[in-house]
């Protein structure tokens, strides 16, 4: 799955619903938890079931954010959005393994009650305690539906009791943890919103960092950052021209039958290869993916 942009739009401005779909994010959020007043919480969940209804979603990636379990409100959220359009849900303030294993009983439940194929729906758990970080391996593990792990920032922050510096230090340690546990559990780690819309050099350089910590994408609160986030998260096409050179000098080392490849005057060992070729793999799906 191409998760390198993935933008937040709040459920009860059906205007901003619409105009997202065209946006070119590779998904989108649409939000029942922070972004919606509790006054607007169920005009929210009707603006969503009127698109479900009209079929606006089929054919988009498309994450609901649900309200937590704590909130007493989940229930409200999935009777009203539970349609087979929907890629799946964001799941907020996951804070063990324990509550990945509740929703996963709870929508296989549901999928059944609804006639909906099993494990049609998909999960991206937020990670935005201390107490997530700190089981981030087994969250991730948890569920075979998890195609994702996202971190939310400023919300660990609060949780921490940190301050958000420039750059954000306290963002260091989590970002470390989510990108290792996501990718040993082969799921993508996506990074926290960047907050500040007109710092466009402030993005590139603080993703293009996550890009280089193995995240594979990030959130988004604007679709003028869409353009910028899908840049970061794709390889450069120098990165792309050397991996098919990569490729290219290990063949005709085996050709020779020489068990050394030379590129450039340095020896290209099996890592080398194998990040050549993901990039090059990837490369393809992100050309199917257009």
């Amino acid at each position: 799955m191409i998760l390198r942009s993935l933008l937040y739009t709040p459920a009860y401005r059906k205007k901003y619903m619409s105009s997202a779909l065209g946006s070119g994010s590779d998904a989108l959020i649409i939000d029942l938890e922070d972004s919606v007043p509790d006054i607007f919480k169920e005009e929210a969940r009707k603006n969503i079931r009127d698109f479900l209804d009209q079929g606006s979603f089929a054919g988009h990636k498309i994450f609901i954010r649900l309200n937590p379990i704590e909130s007493k409100l989940l229930f409200q959220d999935l009777e009203a959005v539970f349609h087979p359009d929907l890629t799946g849900f964001m799941l907020t303030k996951i804070y063990s393994a324990d509550d990945m294993i509740y929703y996963d009983k709870l929508i296989s439940q549901l999928e059944i009650e609804n006639g909906i194929e099993s494990c049609h729906f998909s999960f991206i758990p937020l990670i935005e305690t201390t107490a997530a970080v700190m089981d981030v391996y087994k969250i991730a593990k948890a569920s075979s539906r998890t195609v994702a792990i996202a971190f939310g920032g400023e919300d660990f922050l609060d949780n921490l009791t940190g301050i958000h510096g420039n750059p954000p230090r306290a963002f260091d340690y989590p970002r470390a943890a989510i990108a290792l546990a996501a990718r040993s559990a082969q799921v993508l780690p996506i990074d926290t919103p960047y907050l500040t819309l007109d710092d466009e050099e402030g993005f590139m350089k603080e993703e293009s960092i996550s890009f280089e910590m193995g995240f594979a994408g990030c959130q988004l609160i604007h679709p003028k950052q869409i353009k910028l986030a899908n840049k970061c998260f794709t390889p450069s096409e120098e990165e792309v021209l050397r991996s098919y050179s990569i490729v290219e000098a290990i063949k005709l080392s085996e050709q020779k039958g020489s068990g050394v490849a030379m590129l450039d005057g340095m020896m290209i060992g099996p890592p080398m290869r194998k990040r050549a070729e993901k990039v090059i793999k990837y490369m393809e799906s992100l050309e199917k993916h257009k």
